[in-house]
């Protein structure tokens, strides 16, 4: 059994927040992770590995104010408050790699959330229930993309009798001046009051730092992107949809630039690099399934490989240092899932143009309403620039939603179908 396999199950035979912290401390130090990461043979993966890690361990430690934060909001304020982010969504993905989701969602159907909810939040949800997270002195969320966070994580702060230390940041339809003005100032005051009761001053100077650090996240992870356009040969075992905790819960972070510049470095070794079989390119919209599974596997023998995924796109313009409240609002507003669906559709056509995209799959998650409700339409207007989609019904979080047949025969047609 390997190093991350014993410790999988020992947090599986002993769940309990306490032990998972101590697990967590044990395998932040040094020598530990360089064990944890030595048999990842991607050096970017093992640098998502290492950052993972030291992210949960300061969350889990008593060491620091923890805040929970959903995924689309700017990571930056809760650096420059010196909050511990975490990541309910996130961490869901991780009950389901961990092997633990059958027990979490039990829990959120016992404590009666509904069976209709997404499972990246009826997971945390659960997780909640039975106090294996950390508990938060803040929790943050808006309502940019995803409705369940808003309901959940105020379900949350009742758990945890912090309701005044609940904060929803409401992202306007339409992108105008009105509306960065309406979003900066609900920003500014999210972080004025959160300052205020941690009795300190918002410093404005690390703010400015922080946003800095985000400016060079940003530029490494485009220079990443950009290298993967010409790329037909990648790292062993490499998966951009690994990457959704950096690429949010990170931005603002030193981990964040570091860990880019490694993958941009990694990439770059490859221009040039040729495989035996030339592979099909395809767009990978949403997210993927966390518990283990053949489909990547399946594509890969098809002679099909992802050559870029939706959640990897950096839509946001650079920051300005000197003015961080309406630089966040403008980073939110830029998002692709805010406003009508036609924003996305734009994002999508773009990505398939630069990236020379054959197909497409959407990843339908279960209970993802903004994401499944567009999907007939997305994959009509891919149609229109004819390339073929797969719109492929699945389960992020619940491997009871995983019919290995059934992914099997449909991915297999599909693949059949692009020739």
């Amino acid at each position: 059994m390997s190093f991350k396999d014993t410790l999988k199950e020992k947090i599986k035979q002993n769940l309990n927040r306490k032990f998972i912290g101590k697990i967590l401390a044990l395998a932040a130090k040094k020598p530990v992770l360089y064990l944890f990461t030595r048999t990842l043979k991607s050096v970017s993966d093992k640098h998502l590995n290492s950052v993972s890690i030291k992210s949960f361990y300061k969350a889990y430690s008593k060491k620091s104010q923890v805040a929970y934060g959903s995924l689309f909001l700017p990571y930056e304020m809760f650096y420059s408050l010196g909050l511990s982010p975490f990541l309910p969504e996130v961490l869901a993905g991780f009950t389901a790699g961990m092997g633990i989701a059958d027990k979490t969602l039990a829990a959120a159907t016992k404590n009666w959330y509904s069976q209709d909810l997404c499972t990246f939040h009826r997971s945390a949800s659960g997780a909640v229930e039975m106090d294996l997270f950390p508990k938060p002195k803040f929790i943050i969320c808006t309502n940019l993309a995803c409705d369940a966070a808003q309901k959940s994580f105020y379900i949350y702060s009742k758990k945890y009798n912090i309701e005044n230390n609940f904060y929803l940041i409401d992202v306007p339809y339409d992108y105008s001046n009105k509306s960065i003005d309406y979003l900066s100032r609900q920003i500014k005051e999210v972080c004025y009051d959160i300052a205020k009761k941690t009795g300190k001053d918002l410093d404005l100077n690390k703010f400015k730092n922080i946003i800095k650090n985000s400016n060079k996240f940003r530029h490494w992870a485009k220079k990443a992107n950009d290298i993967r356009k010409d790329l037909t040969a990648y790292p062993p075992n490499y998966n951009g949809l690994n990457f959704i905790l950096p690429f949010h819960g990170l931005a603002g972070t030193k981990d964040a630039v570091i860990l880019y510049k490694n993958m941009y470095k990694e990439l770059k070794k490859y221009i040039g690099k040729k495989e035996n079989i030339q592979h099909k390119k395809i767009l990978w919209l949403h997210l993927k399934p966390y518990y283990s599974n053949d489909i990547f596997k399946l594509m890969q023998e098809g002679n099909c490989r992802v050559a870029f995924e939706e959640i990897n796109y950096v839509y946001w313009p650079e920051l300005d240092p000197s003015r961080p409240f309406r630089s966040l609002a403008k980073k939110m507003l830029s998002h692709y899932l805010r406003g009508p669906i036609d924003n996305r559709i734009k994002t999508i056509h773009k990505m398939a143009e630069e990236y020379k995209i054959d197909a497409a799959i959407i990843f339908s998650h279960w209970g993802c309403r903004q994401n499944n409700a567009g999907a007939r339409i997305i994959k009509d207007s891919l149609k229109n620039r004819n390339i073929p989609t797969l719109v492929l019904d699945g389960d992020c979080v619940d491997k009871n939603n995983y019919s290995k047949g059934q992914f099997r025969t449909r991915i297999q047609g599909f693949i059949e179908m692009l020739g």
